[in-house]
Formats: C-alpha cells, structure tokens, sequence
C-alpha cells in the first residue's frame, strides 16, 4: 500500500462535508486468479466494480490511527474493460465546530483523500497493478447538496436530499504519498496524519434481505436490519422514503406491528426525473419502511442489502420452548445488528462504542464464537481514549469527548473476562497501563470519608425508574449521594486488577491493590450497612437502596456467605431495580448466592417481547428510545452458559464447565463457543432419567455436573452422560 498515492479534487475545500465520487477503467486480458486490493480514504469510501456494491469503509479509526482495508475482488473482476467506481465521503475535521457535527463515532482530517493498490495475478499473464494517480478521474457528488442531518439525537448520517444532476470529471490530483506500515524508518520519526494501519478485523458481510409489502403499502421485514436499500424509480416527482425500527412513539410502542400506530422514523427526500436510482452513502436501520410519493413517479424495484460484522452464530439450537426458541432468535440478532466495525450502542441512534454496552456484548459473544478480532479491537480502542490522568473516554471512537466515569471499570471488566476466555496474557499485558490509569484516577477521588465522590461528570448507572424520576439522568442525584455504589464496583476493580496484575508477575502491585480494596470494602461496611433492613445503602443517610448496590456489593466479595444471599434476597422487592442492561451481572449476583430462580422476572420481561412481536431487545422495558440496545441480549449467556450449562473457566488450562440447569424444561440442545471449539450439548428428560450427549474438542479438559449433583471430569471428544432425577 505505501506504493500507492492519496488523490483528491483539484482545490477541493477543506473542512467540508460533501459526497465525491472516483473511477477508472481498467483493461485486463482475461479474469484474473486473485486480485488483492488494499484501499482506504479520508473519511469513508464505498467501492461499486461494474456497478456491484463491493465494500464499505474504510474500518472505523480512532484518533491515533487510521486503517486501510484488504479483499480480493477477483470475482468482479473480467476479461476486457472494467469500471472501478468508489465514492468518497469527506467530513468537517475534529475540531471545526463551524461545520454540522454529523457521524461523531468517525474521526477525520477534514481532507478529502482516496488510495488504493491493487494487484491483478493470473495463470497465463504477467502481474497488473493499479494504484492511485493522476489516471483516475474526480467529480463531487452528482446531487447539488449533501446535507447531513442531525435527527433528535441521532449521530449517524441522514441525506435529506437526491437530486440527480450532471456529473463534472475532471483528472484527479495527488495529495501525498501513502504511509504506512513499512520496514524503511520514517523521516525523522514523522508520519503524517493519513498514516495506515492494516484492518485489524474481518470485512463486513452483504446480504440481500426480504421486506414484503403489506396492503396497507409498508415494506416490512421478518427483523430489523442495517444496510443499504436501492430503490429504483421512473416518472417525474419527489418521493419521501421513511424508515423506522416499528409503529409506535417512543414511549408508546407496544405491538411493534400495530398499523394503527404512528410510523415515527427518519427519512431520505428523493428528486425523481426520469429513470433514477437512489441508495444513500450511509446505511439505513429500520424493520419498516414507507414511500410517500408527489407526482407522476412508479417503484420499478426495490431491494435491501444487509451489512454487518460477519458473526458466526450456531444453528439448530433448541432451548425447550417456542417462547425461548424466540427470544433466543431475537436477542441474537440484537447482537448482530450493534456489531459493524465496533461495538455499538444501536444502529438506528447514535452508532457509538460505549464502555458498558460493549463489556456485555463480548461476552455475549464469546458463548457464539471464537472470533475475538471485535472485541480486541474495542479494548484497542478504549485504551487509546485514555487521558493523561488515567480517566477513559466512556464513548469511542468520537469526536465529542464524554466521560462517565463509572464506565471505566468495565475496561477492567473486559480485560478479566477476555482473559478468561482465551488465555491471553499478552493482551493484558499491553493494558496494565491502562488499567493502572484508570485505578490511580478514582483513587484520587476517594473523600475524606473513604468512599469515591460525586465526579464533575456523569455518574450514570442505570436507566433505573426511581433514578430517572430524580432527575432523569440515570442515578439518584447529587444532593442524596451515590458514592457507595461507585466504591463498591471500585472495589470488583481493584480485586480483579489484582488478579491481572499477580498473572503478569506484578505481585507488589497486586498486594497493593487488594489492600486498596480491602480499605474501601471495609468503609462500606462501617458507613452503609443496615442491619434491620439487611441492605447496603446507596448513600451515607441510609435513605436509598438499590439492587445495583446489593449486586455490586456481591459480586466484588464485600458480602459473602449467608450475608451474601440475605443482601440479594432482600433486594428483590426493592424499587430500583436492574434493568435488562444490569441483566448479566444482576443475574451472576444471584447464581452465586444460590438464588439463580430468581431470574424469572427479568426473563419473563425479555419472553414478554415475544408476544409484542419485537425483532430485537429494547435500550429499556419501559419507553424506550431505541428498538436495539445489545446490553440487554443477556438471553444469549444465560441460555447457552445455564441451560445448556457450558462455560470456559479457564482458558490458559484449557478447563471447561458443562452444568445444564433442567428447571422449567424437559429438553434442550445447541452449540456453544469455548477454549478449544464448540461443544455441542443435547439433553433431554424422560420418564425420571435425564440422558446428555456431549461433543467436545478432543482433549479438552471437561468437568461435567449432572442435575443429581455428579461431577465428572474427562477430557472424551464424545460422550453420553444419564442419571434419576
């Protein structure tokens, strides 16, 4: 690639937003056997080969770096003449903040700059190779504006207008050349702002995916999707194309198909004139989409081209129930729907990688699949947020700094069960840094008290409705104090930065940690125990409880033992509750206490979604804003890692569990992801004896816990497993 060169539009204008569109044709003597192509541009490319979508990107940079993308596009390419066609979209730089802020998950240089190299092999000729040069002609965006909107809160890119007009080409110019990963030194150890980096993760996939038009004029699809619509359109008029994630206001949806609902979405406003073609540079998310059409204008096709993170999800799963079997199918496309080139919040709002959300999401999956390339490129990602005192970005990549403080734990959180999943002790390694930052940072805010204070920023935890209606932020306010339920996720930090520091040899650090934790646990014991009501308080006054304090207070050893399961029994009727985005961690709160039947609430609040013929799992139960919020997939673990009961506890010693919870069903099978493969378990209970059937990698070491209470430990590729129940 640092052969190629970056081209751009004579005097094109900096900082601008504004769509451009490159092509070339090249020549070959006959379809070639593999055509590598490197490319990339500033700030986002889509590549169309004789006039076939090829990709999207380039991978979504940080500040730091920047990426360029490699596929082999032989199969677009032929003998003879070829159209290579790539439009550019170029964005206001960072920080000029007298241009529309639009896509602020996308950081960019506010140049306008394209490269690519692309290298043609074959069984009976010499090698062709293209770069990027003065060959290639240049034309801004055929519509007379590109005027990217912002929408309620929406972050992602809106074009409110086509209008088809008279493309201008003129000869591209040279920018620069490329750089990028080399062996030659650089120039005084200078690269420039446009240096690349190889993509750290998989392409994403296309797929073409069905809507079918009801008699009431909507195209509907059987889930929500991500991608790219092509409408195509003869006559003369203006045709408004709306999409939207289901019926209904926020806060009023109910049955996602109900028609006697409003349809509330986003829209794109299309000049037709004559035969026109229209896909928007950005992909769309919706389940619904309608047209409302002015003047003489007919819909000669219409299709939706699917893109995402390619993930792997197994087939064939059955969890016992048709109710379960649904949700099981709605939460995973929830998680596949916040997979793209990051982690995302949801697709249809803000389109951002937050500390939280993506904590949850991995571990979502890693019960689907042993591609872990997402999830290291999103701990990448928060480790280059971090600022000079040790505080992370809550959201990033961005172009607008938020900190939520309490989300850098989850950074921890990540690391620990990364590691625990796939025995990667360099990769914790190369964040103890950050994890040291992150530690030093709220052991600065720690009062004279000794437990951490309110912050200068947000100290959201939950959108919990007690919290919402103090003062609609997510957490009891300033005036009643939440100090504790921030010492006491400090404390699960500081215990689980012990255990990571202790695996990389740094047992002074480790020691030092664990005495931190200690003297903090021990504040919270003396100042927020109540023993009447047998709770740990949000607040020094003991006048707010949360079950988020109680989980928190668990799952960081603060209460162990009897006290332990007396705290989460205590908790259950209390008002503020877990919503579904504490579902992961309020659900292991209560498997360690022994009270893990005590999920059924939450569950049945999640099957409750089935009925109102929902496609993905809601940001909230109550009112929510988005139809796709992944936090709240917990279903995807707790099926795979409680009913079919497969966990890996240790991936450096190869350890898996398999301990299948039977209450509620007689039978269920399926596959999970762990250390050394998939193990598929089938189970079944019939007339009092409950028979098992396990697939596992050869020499994995298994220990199997039967609903009698039997271990086993075996490391068989097959074996069958029974006992009375």
């Amino acid at each position: 690639m640092h052969t190629s060169q970056w081209i751009t539009y004579p005097g094109f204008t900096y900082s601008e937003t504004k769509l451009y569109r490159f092509r070339r044709t090249l020549t070959l003597p006959e379809a070639p056997k593999t055509a590598l192509l490197h490319i990339s541009a500033e700030a986002r490319y889509k590549l169309f080969i004789g006039g076939k979508r090829v990709c999207f990107g380039p991978c979504r940079t940080s500040a730091e770096e920047k990426y360029y993308d490699t596929l082999d596009i032989a199969p677009y390419l032929q003998a003879g003449d070829n159209e290579i066609f790539c439009e550019v979209l170029q964005l206001g730089e960072n920080c000029d903040w007298t241009r529309p802020r639009v896509l602020y998950a996308l950081r960019r240089t506010g140049l306008l700059a394209f490269a690519c190299k692309l290298t043609c092999s074959f069984d009976g000729h010499e090698d062709i190779t293209m770069i990027t040069d003065t060959d290639w002609e240049v034309s801004p965006s055929p519509a007379d504006t590109f005027p990217l909107l912002r929408w309620e809160m929406i972050v992602c890119a809106l074009e409110q207008t086509h209008i088809p007009a008279e493309s201008k080409w003129v000869k591209a110019s040279v920018l620069r050349k490329v750089d990028c990963v080399r062996d030659e030194p650089f120039m005084w150890g200078a690269p420039n702002d446009l240096f690349l980096y190889p993509r750290p993760i998989p392409m994403l996939y296309q797929k073409e995916v069905p809507f079918t038009r009801d008699n009431e004029g909507y195209y509907i699809a059987d889930e929500l999707t991500f991608g790219f619509p092509v409408f195509r359109f003869t006559g003369k008029g203006v045709v408004t194309v709306w999409y939207a994630e289901a019926f209904g206001e926020r806060g009023d949806k109910g049955d996602r198909l109900d028609h006697s609902k409003e349809l509330n979405g986003s829209r794109d406003v299309i000049h037709v004139d004559g035969e026109t073609v229209f896909e928007p540079f950005w992909p769309r998310t919706c389940r619904i989409i309608r047209l409302d059409v002015e003047g003489d204008v007919v819909l000669d096709s219409f299709t939706f081209a699917e893109t995402g993170y390619p993930l792997e999800v197994p087939a064939d799963c059955d969890f016992g129930n048709e109710t379960d079997n649904a949700l099981w199918k709605i939460s995973v496309n929830t998680l596949k729907r916040c997979m793209v080139e990051s982690y995302e919040d949801c697709p249809f709002y803000e389109q951002m990688q937050y500390d939280m959300d993506t904590s949850m999401q991995m571990v979502f999956n890693y019960q689907l699949t042993g591609d872990d390339a997402l999830a290291r490129k999103a701990i990448h990602d928060f480790r280059l947020s971090q600022r000079g005192d040790g505080l992370l970005n809550s959201r990033y990549p961005s172009l607008e700094v938020q900190y939520i403080p309490t989300f850098c734990f989850y950074f921890i959180f990540m690391l620990a069960e990364h590691y625990k999943r796939f025995g990667d002790k360099k990769l914790v390694r190369e964040n103890l840094r950050t994890m040291d930052g992150v530690l030093e940072w709220f052991d600065g805010m720690l009062d004279p008290c000794g437990l951490i204070r309110h912050t200068p920023y947000w100290d959201f935890l939950d959108w919990s409705g007690p919290w919402m209606r103090v003062n609609g932020e997510g957490w009891v306010g300033e005036e009643y104090g939440m100090t504790a339920v921030a010492s006491a996720m400090y404390v699960f930090a500081l215990r689980e930065g012990a255990k990571l520091a202790e695996l990389c040899g740094r047992n002074c650090v480790a020691a030092e940690y664990r005495e931190r934790a200690d003297k903090v646990a021990s504040t919270i014991e003396k100042l927020t125990w109540h023993e009447e009501k047998g709770l740990y308080a949000d607040d020094l006054a003991g006048n707010y409880y949360s079950q988020h304090m109680q989980v928190w207070c668990v799952l960081s050893g603060i209460a162990q033992g009897d006290k332990a399961r007396r705290i989460m029994e205590n908790a259950l009727p209390l008002e503020t509750k877990c919503t579904q985005a504490y579902g992961y961690l309020y659900f292991r709160a209560l498997e360690a206490v022994g009270l893990y039947d005590k999920t059924t609430e939450m569950m049945n609040d999640l099957r409750a979604l089935v009925a109102l013929n929902c496609s993905t799992i809601p940001e909230t139960p109550v009112a929510p804003r988005s139809d796709c919020h992944a936090w709240g997939a917990v279903a995807i673990y707790e099926f795979a890692a409680v009913v079919l009961g497969v966990r890996t506890l240790s991936a450096a010693d190869k350890k898996v569990r398999i301990k299948p919870v039977i209450t509620g069903r007689d039978h269920a099978k399926g596959s999970v992801a762990s250390v050394g493969g998939y193990i598929t378990v089938d189970w079944k209970i019939e007339d009092g004896w409950f028979r098992m059937h396990v697939t596992a990698p050869r020499g994995l070491n298994q220990e199997v816990v039967l609903p009698n209470g039997a271990v086993m430990h075996t490391d068989l590729d097959r074996a069958v497993y029974t006992c009375r129940l």
